[in-house]
């Protein structure tokens, strides 16, 4: 299937960060008691993708598998970054929404399940060299 730029799509991963930060660090109190904190996407990075593949929850086309195994740089805003940042977030909106099913009262969101995922490729570096990741230069993320 070929590739096309059929229409300009912007992640705001860094203004994401800052208002999970805050939120987090004063565990959503005082002015950082936002109402609509479940709104925010997972920050869409290179390295979550690798967690949502060890758990089986992400998969490459094998075209696409055999150009990030090939560790080149795509260019920052091509359509096969945006396919993966883009299904990154959908991938994490699904999880969360399985995972609040089963918990009931408690909930979790896309902050929390974004930082889980990327606490867990840390602690599992050395297995996650198994799953490529795209790589981009860029001073939008």
């Amino acid at each position: 299937m070929p590739i096309t730029k059929a229409k300009k799509v912007a992640l705001h991963k860094r203004a994401q960060i800052l208002v999970a930060d805050l939120w987090q660090l004063f565990e959503g109190k005082g002015l950082c008691d936002f109402s609509d904190i479940d709104s925010i996407t997972m920050f869409a990075d290179y390295r979550v993708p690798q967690s949502l593949q060890y758990f089986g929850a992400f998969q490459y086309s094998e075209s696409l598998l055999d150009y990030l195994k090939s560790e080149q740089l795509l260019e920052s805003g091509d359509p096969r970054e945006v396919e993966i940042r883009g299904c990154s977030i959908e991938a994490v909106e699904r999880i969360v929404e399985i995972v609040n099913k089963y918990l009931g009262k408690r909930k979790v969101n896309a902050i929390q399940m974004d930082n889980f995922l990327w606490g867990f490729r840390r602690e599992k570096a050395e297995e996650m060299k198994a799953f490529p990741y795209h790589r981009v230069r860029s001073i939008y993320y």
